[in-house]
């Protein structure tokens, strides 16, 4: 069997392994804000640890088998490996920021923007090494066109008079973009999509089981981010990969 292969299925289980010390270091909270101390505790965090693993191995495996890197030579080959490290180091950055978004329905910057630059630096290399620079091109094109579109509909929002999407949203689907314009501009559109659905998915949840009112916040990120895992599995690059 193909190392492209057998690399997903052990990238899930060295996720699901640092799932376990990532979910505790969430517990101690200490990305709170000091009018945020108050706020109940968020709990064991249990799911880190499935999500974490599910989430590598997706990432790892559209990396290494469904990335626009051409040829099977070394060149292309080690920036596919980069392009999965560079990805395995934003979903873990991606899933804790679902957990501080679900807690304190807020992003912290301290940790968007060193995943922001993770990602564009990381997959720039990857196309320096493969000697391609149009998926990184349009990775940075499809991150503006996202972020763009986030920071329109959150001024819109604003002067409808709520904040139903904030800036933490907006530079998450700036990030998500970036993150999947590496693999296509249908990837793009059916990630985004399915974010919408997603979050609309969500709210109706938490209505049904009254956890919010209605025209209440509700921590939008970690619906995006599904949207994205989405995107990656349905996207009409993808398809062949799941015949």
């Amino acid at each position: 069997m193909d190392w492209r292969e057998l690399a997903p299925a052990a990238l899930a289980v060295l996720g699901v392994a640092c799932g376990v010390p990532v979910a505790r270091w969430l517990r101690w909270v200490t990305y709170r804000k000091p009018d945020e101390e108050e706020l109940p505790l968020p709990g064991s965090r249990w799911w880190v640890v499935p999500v974490l693993g599910i989430n590598w191995w997706l990432l790892a495996r559209h990396a290494l088998t469904a990335g626009p890197l051409t040829g099977d030579g070394p060149r292309a080959a080690a920036g596919d490996v980069l392009v999965m490290l560079t990805l395995l180091v934003v979903g873990l950055a991606c899933t804790c920021l679902a957990a501080m978004d679900m807690d304190v329905h807020r992003l912290p910057d301290r940790v968007m923007w060193p995943t922001m630059g993770v990602l564009t630096g990381g997959l720039a290399v990857a196309a320096v090494v493969a000697g391609e620079p149009w998926p990184w091109l349009r990775a940075l094109l499809a991150g503006l066109a996202c972020g763009g579109f986030y920071l329109l509909l959150a001024l819109l929002s604003l002067a409808r008079g709520s904040l139903a999407l904030g800036l933490g949203d907006v530079k998450l689907g700036a990030l998500l973009g970036a993150g999947l314009g590496w693999f296509g501009w249908g990837t793009v559109l059916t990630g985004v999509y399915a974010g919408f659905l997603a979050g609309g998915l969500f709210g109706l949840a938490l209505l049904l089981l009254r956890r919010v009112t209605r025209g209440g916040e509700f921590a939008y990120g970690p619906p995006m981010m599904v949207g994205a895992h989405v995107g990656l599995l349905v996207a009409p690059e993808s398809l062949t990969l799941l015949g």
